[in-house]
């Protein structure tokens, strides 16, 4: 590990499969059972060995008093974790760390003028579909991937640049579709996903900080590209610690 302030980027599908206005909404899963407990148990032994200061969630910040209350139940035994992977993978993580809390880093708010994805698709149906269409094979085969591999594996495998990649070009190409569509993304996709970058950059506090970033893995690509174009941290993924 280089010098430095260090972020490692874990990519990770909504465990707890939320109605939460993503474009797709994959099939429910388990992970209460024994076996999938261990092996979410596995990865943050992983994640461990990174040695975080902070680590940061796919949470809006006005939620951080709601997060502190709950993080802090859970570390006196008071609290049930979900199955969303900020209680499942971040609240663990951050306890076995022995961090004082978990911070939320998100941002996703309604723009004034910037038309949503409904718009676009009734402008422009044909390609909107045939984006949708693609997207919903990649999800298909995200979904049996979870459920025939172990949890660590399965991340190491969504966190690959063409995994990564691909998803970041779908917003590329609802871009391409029309104004609309660069619309949508140039003033909302992109501007909520500086906000996340200001907002992680404002928890690097000295020069040895090490957070552990929690997000949806839509975001990864592009917020690796932001932060390591800010030439301020380190960007690191799973794969520099299992290698």
């Amino acid at each position: 590990m280089k010098p430095g302030p260090s972020i490692l980027i874990l990519g990770t599908m909504h465990l707890d499969r939320p109605e939460n206005g993503d474009l797709l909404h994959p099939a429910p899963i388990t992970v209460s059972d024994a076996d999938r407990q261990q092996q979410i148990q596995t990865l943050i032994d992983v994640l461990l060995t990174f040695r975080p200061t902070k680590v940061a969630l796919e949470t809006t910040a006005d939620r951080q008093a709601q997060l502190d209350q709950d993080y802090s139940a859970y570390q006196e035994g008071a609290f049930e974790l979900t199955a969303d992977e900020q209680h499942q993978i971040g609240f663990r993580l951050a306890c076995q760390a022995k961090l004082p809390q978990v911070n939320g880093v998100d941002w996703n708010q309604s723009i004034e003028g910037v038309p949503n994805l409904s718009q676009l698709e009734q402008e422009k149906p044909v390609g909107f579909h045939q984006i949708i269409s693609r997207e919903t094979v990649r999800m298909k085969q995200l979904d049996q991937d979870i459920m025939r591999l172990d949890f660590l594996t399965f991340f190491q495998k969504i966190n690959q640049p063409d995994t990564t990649r691909g998803m970041h070009q779908t917003y590329l190409e609802l871009a391409r579709l029309g104004e609309t569509g660069m619309k949508w993304v140039a003033r909302y996709w992109y501007v909520r996903n500086l906000t996340i970058l200001k907002n992680i950059l404002a928890l690097v506090k000295s020069s040895d900080e090490r957070i552990v970033l929690i997000y949806g893995l839509a975001h990864v690509h592009l917020l690796q590209q932001l932060l390591t174009d800010s030439g301020l941290v380190e960007v690191m993924t799973l794969d520099d610690l299992t290698r």
